[in-house]
């Protein structure tokens, strides 16, 4: 027979992809378990992708420089009845342990996983299926034999207001989102490239590109976007949910691996995607798990991004491109 749970918190700590691929979780838990209330425990700026989730009851945020005694009495408060470690942190264990959780679900695989009481043994360094359905190990330690792909974000209504009036005073109506930064998540495709790239879907008639990125990342941006009027460098302008509003206007997504390819393609966006072939980073792990999308790699199998030619990337661009416009 099934346990049954009052409340189950789900640990991601990590960064906006991981977040989305495992959203997946929530819903087989949501549908194997209705009356559970499932709780997200995230860092602060993947909050509001959590929180945009119809799967997700409330939010709770980790911090990686606060102390453990901290996290213990945030974990305590939730009156949680099992905690599931996606990703797999001592100082998240051993506050765990303190808060009282009484099942607390994590890798086998690591020097202390003692300290987890339903251990999963299956290593993710293989990379041989998706990060999604890794996730699902941990949920099927807790009984639940159902899987739900699903990764629909909500779109909030203020933030698409903000996105359309965004585009409105920029004078852009039909647009691709361009996003060439990956935050050292993975190997980049060069800045020349995108540059190139960003040139050919403006020579599509009626199309605008609006490249996107964080602050940070706003002199990469504007080093693509300079000298082309339709080209537009918006890092650092919105929000988490301004942004995920942004790309459910877009009529496709393009970047390297990276967090925005998995917003992207939770508000159906057609995606494509510039991967390499190694196993950390490989597509077969790391691409969308649902949606449109087209996942370009190195031709001879090497990690050499130089080998995705800007004509390949501008095609399938342009694929979607037609279909939208038939």
């Amino acid at each position: 027979m099934l346990r049954e749970f009052r409340r189950i918190t789900i640990s991601r700590t990590d960064r906006i992809g991981d977040v989305v691929l495992s959203l997946p979780v929530f819903a087989s838990l949501k549908q194997c378990f209705p009356d559970c209330e499932l709780s997200a425990l995230v860092q602060g700026y993947t909050a509001e992708v959590a929180a945009s989730f119809h799967a997700v009851d409330d939010v709770t945020t980790y911090e990686k420089s606060e102390f453990i005694l901290t996290t213990t009495k945030k974990l305590r408060s939730l009156r949680t009845d099992a905690i599931l470690f996606l990703y797999p942190r001592f100082c998240l264990a051993v506050a765990a342990i303190l808060a009282g959780i009484p099942v607390r679900v994590g890798s086998a695989y690591r020097w202390y996983s003692f300290l987890y009481n339903r251990r999963v043994h299956e290593h993710r360094k293989d990379s041989v299926k998706s990060e999604a359905e890794y996730n699902m190990s941990l949920a099927r330690a807790i009984g639940c034999t159902t899987t739900v792909l699903d990764i629909r974000l909500e779109v909030d209504q203020n933030a698409l207001g903000k996105a359309k009036a965004f585009l409105a005073s920029n004078n852009i109506g039909r647009f691709v989102a361009v996003h060439p930064g990956s935050g050292g998540s993975a190997a980049d495709w060069s800045a020349a490239n995108f540059r190139e790239l960003c040139e050919g879907i403006t020579e599509h008639p009626g199309t605008s590109v609006v490249i996107t990125g964080s602050a940070p990342e706003s002199d990469l941006c504007s080093q693509i976007a300079a000298g082309n009027p339709r080209c537009l460098n918006s890092a650092g302008a919105f929000t988490i949910r301004e942004f995920i509003a942004l790309l459910s206007l877009a009529d496709s997504f393009v970047s390297n691996s990276t967090g925005p390819i998995h917003l992207a393609a939770s508000v159906g966006t057609p995606v494509v995607g510039i991967y390499p072939n190694n196993k950390p980073m490989t597509p077969a792990r790391w691409a969308p798990i649902v949606g449109r999308k087209i996942i370009l790699t190195p031709p001879d199998g090497s990690d050499d991004l130089t080998g995705v030619a800007v004509a390949d990337v501008l095609r399938s661009v342009q694929d979607f491109l037609k279909v939208k416009s038939q």
